[in-house]
């Protein structure tokens, strides 16, 4: 079988969260896969580095394609002429498409496609991205993208939510949960102190590491953080890790503030090797979004041994079971008191930490590379949906 994978996302520079899932979905399909062919193709100005997802292995059955026309020039000839196919740029023929992203992209009529949708928040909390990133999600046509492809979601919560707001067959939805990269480990390393060093952390500190724009709700950390603070005398800081999103106007105006800007702290884009001496430094994880097809920092904290404040809100329960402290994100003193609470229990803290490092056992990308490849198997027909 011969299958095409769509990797345009992995093209920019500071890769997020889908960006994460592709790379290692497709290590671990390459590391178990020597009978199909996949064929990985990209646009644009830049064209990825082959090692991202190769790993510097001499991979006979993987290929590159790539356009160096730019992609805007693209997507407007697909919205505006309705030409070409995603497969028209591979001379040679596709058995499968595999799309691991939403991306502006015409589908043939003759060549199944599995599409990954890893949340739907710009369906559910539109109000927390900018007109132009919800100008990008409508010209994806979800619909159509959706009614074509048999769909992997990384939880039944997103399961349920694209079956209820797309009204897809659950028969054409497959849940796969994400991996963990074995880099997020509990045990300090040596490396772990120059981390420590080279980003200037302080010595206790509370921990958000994501894209900050409103959906991850960091508002209102802040606000619980300073709370606590007042009502402790704690001089606990928190860092925020993590490139600017969107709508930050009144994020920036805050951490501007005198009562702020002292003990909040941050880091900006954090390299993926980084990231585990980061999780391990912290007194603990918050990360009490408005909603996430997944949470896969939570699991990665989890993995370091770290407890964690999260949402009560939509994967999360499923994702982290009773090994988090979960809250109610819109309430800004139920998180407050999330955070006295563990602070103030010692056994709570090694509690959740045994309970984390237990939970992410169910989770590996070899287990979903597994899974993927069985539903590109059994998908390799035309769905009848078209």
């Amino acid at each position: 079988m011969r299958i095409l994978v769509d990797i345009r996302h992995l093209c920019q520079p500071n890769q997020s969260g889908v960006g994460v899932y592709t790379k290692q979905i497709l290590r671990a399909l390459f590391d178990i896969d020597r009978e199909n062919e996949y064929i990985l193709f990209s646009s644009g100005r830049i064209k990825p580095n082959p090692e991202i997802v190769t790993q510097n292995l001499n991979l006979r059955n993987v290929h590159f394609v790539h356009v160096p026309t730019p992609n805007k020039i693209l997507n407007i000839r697909s919205l505006l002429l309705g030409h070409p196919t995603i497969n028209w740029h591979v001379k040679d023929s596709i058995d499968l498409i595999f799309l691991p992203n939403l991306n502006i992209t015409l589908l043939p009529n003759n060549v199944p496609v599995v599409l990954t949708i890893h949340d739907l928040s710009w369906k559910i909390f539109p109000e927390c991205y900018s007109k132009k990133m919800q100008l990008w999600h409508k010209a994806t046509k979800p619909e159509y993208l959706i009614k074509k492809s048999n769909i992997i979601v990384p939880s039944e919560s997103t399961k349920k939510d694209v079956e209820h707001f797309f009204s897809k067959s659950t028969s054409k939805i497959t849940t796969i949960p994400h991996g963990i990269n074995p880099l997020y480990k509990p045990h300090q390393l040596a490396q772990d102190h120059g981390v420590r060093s080279k980003l200037k952390l302080p010595k206790r500190f509370a921990l958000f590491l994501g894209t900050l724009e409103p959906r991850k709700n960091v508002i209102a950390i802040i606000e619980a953080m300073k709370d606590y603070r007042q009502s402790s005398g704690d001089d606990l800081h928190l860092v925020l890790a993590g490139k600017w999103g969107w709508k930050n106007r009144k994020l920036k105006k805050q951490l501007w503030q005198r009562d702020v800007r002292d003990w909040v702290h941050l880091l900006g884009y954090i390299d993926q090797d980084d990231k585990p001496a980061l999780y391990r430094s912290c007194e603990f994880f918050i990360w009490p979004s408005l909603y996430e097809g997944f949470g896969l920092p939570v699991l990665e904290a989890m993995a370091c041994g770290t407890p964690v404040i999260s949402s009560a809100t939509s994967s999360i329960p499923e994702i982290s079971k009773s090994s988090a402290i979960l809250v109610d994100p819109f309430n800004t003193r139920d998180i407050s008191e999330a955070i006295k609470g563990l602070i103030n229990s010692p056994n709570l803290k090694q509690k959740l930490s045994k309970r984390g490092l237990d939970q992410v056992q169910n989770f590996s990308w070899n287990k979903a590379a597994r899974e993927t490849l069985e539903v590109f198997r059994k998908n390799n027909v035309i769905p009848s949906e078209r």
